[in-house]
């Protein structure tokens, strides 16, 4: 049950304890003042102010957590659906397998090694994908020749395509390129099922009709990974990967990181076809993905995790940012003016696919996910404790405001003792809550 759920219960419940003494002292034909003094008596002790206090300083020491571990928490209030979280769905094989990617194999058909790279390089030069940068800059390493595309565009879960030399160029999956027409040679696709047996992503090239060959990108699971996965299954998450990469592939991460259940070969938008059937088993989902290439899952998740940019493309955004800052302050020379300044467009509405993410993790770091979950559910269970003590002791206080146990020779507790006792309460819960 949830908290303001518990709240508005406790109202209710305090406001018809308060109109049944009320109603009872009208039957033992008390004065009307001192019935009204009871009445009022039994609000004001059990007014909420405990019951709100339970929890505000538990998230806040939680979230102090988080910063230590260098995760940002967007939304307080989303550690306690963390806490309760049945599910992590990861929504990319990549998250799992997070060392540095590599380009183990140039398999090329026809064509030079070169001339593959710099092929699949051209094509991706539009992609921000982390493969496609891998690409590029391996041809850049390389110091190959890219050759101008047009036309680009990206298929999220199958590949990316762009016209060179009035030729289409395609670079993604197997059944990808075959539905586009590309003539793909069986021994090709014996070596990529074998490659994919040992956990590496083959991405086929094609230029037109004609296969041009494979390239193998592999990234290692480290056992940190593979450790930190273990503990958040023993937090009581059952960890589910959904990727666009084959069943091989997802074979292979199953067996290697045991995790519960892979669902392979998806678009994007039955990702979030799977997110939508699991909540309808009232499951709380917690998925970790990417904000741009997952917006649909995001937005039909409970908690919204994603990785904070690594160190490398941190540094690149920052200096981007100052190189754009010292741009803006720059001052104008009068020889050369700027253009006149153009009517800014409407800004458009915020819609539901412009929600952010509720939490944002160190790249690559299930360990510090783990430790964030652990906090929240001990931060959880702490708060539960504190309102069921704060129920109780609301209880104790409302009996004497009744005025039921005058028989039994205690005093009727007036509205300013019941303030002041609730008061007490509320600080004696915000006390307990250091033990979060």
């Amino acid at each position: 049950m949830g908290h303001n759920l518990i709240i508005k219960l406790w109202q209710a419940f305090v406001i018809l304890a308060a109109f049944g003494a009320g109603y009872w002292q009208w039957l033992q034909q008390v004065p009307l003042v001192a019935m009204l003094a009871t009445g009022l008596s039994v609000l004001l002790a059990g007014l909420p102010l405990p019951l709100i206090a339970s929890r505000p300083l538990v998230m806040y020491r939680i979230g102090c957590r988080a910063e230590e571990l260098g995760i940002k928490v967007r939304k307080k209030g989303i550690l306690s659906e963390l806490a309760s979280a049945s599910t992590l769905v990861l929504a990319h094989s990549r998250f799992i397998t997070s060392g540095e990617p590599f380009i183990a194999e140039l398999r090329p058909e026809g064509v030079t090694q070169s001339a593959l790279l710099s092929m699949a390089a051209s094509v991706e030069a539009g992609s921000n994908h982390p493969f496609a940068r891998l690409i590029c800059r391996t041809a850049a390493d390389r110091h190959l020749r890219l050759q101008p595309a047009i036309n680009f565009n990206e298929y999220p879960g199958q590949g990316a395509e762009a016209i060179i030399s009035r030729i289409p160029v395609r670079i993604g999956t197997a059944a990808w390129l075959k539905e586009e027409g590309a003539d793909i040679s069986a021994e090709t696709l014996t070596r990529a099922d074998q490659l994919s047996l040992k956990g590496m992503i083959p991405l086929f090239v094609s230029s037109g009709k004609y296969s041009k060959g494979l390239i193998v990108i592999h990234r290692e699971i480290s056992f940190d990974t593979i450790s930190a996965l273990h503990r958040l299954q023993k937090l009581k998450l059952k960890l589910m990967l959904l990727t666009g990469g084959s069943k091989r592939l997802a074979s292979y991460i199953k067996k290697q990181t045991g995790i519960n259940e892979v669902r392979f070969e998806l678009f994007p938008e039955q990702k979030a076809r799977e997110l939508q059937l699991m909540r309808t088993r009232k499951d709380v989902i917690a998925l970790l993905g990417d904000m741009e290439l997952d917006r649909e899952a995001m937005e039909a998740a409970d908690v919204r995790i994603d990785w904070l940019p690594p160190p490398a493309e941190k540094k690149q955004a920052e200096a981007a940012e100052e190189e754009a800052e010292a741009m803006e302050a720059k001052e104008p020379d009068p020889d050369f003016p700027d253009d006149p300044p153009q009517e800014e467009a409407a800004e458009k509405p915020e819609t539901k696919n412009s929600a952010k993410a509720h939490i944002s993790v160190p790249y690559g770091d299930f360990l510090a996910l783990a430790r964030l979950r652990k906090r929240a559910a001990a931060g959880m269970k702490v708060a539960a404790q504190q309102r069921k003590i704060a129920i109780f002791l609301c209880l104790l206080l409302m009996l004497p405001a009744t005025n039921i146990l005058a028989p039994f020779g205690v005093p009727f507790l007036d509205p300013i003792l019941a303030i002041l006792g609730n008061l007490l309460i509320a600080v004696f819960i915000l006390l307990l809550s250091f033990r979060a």
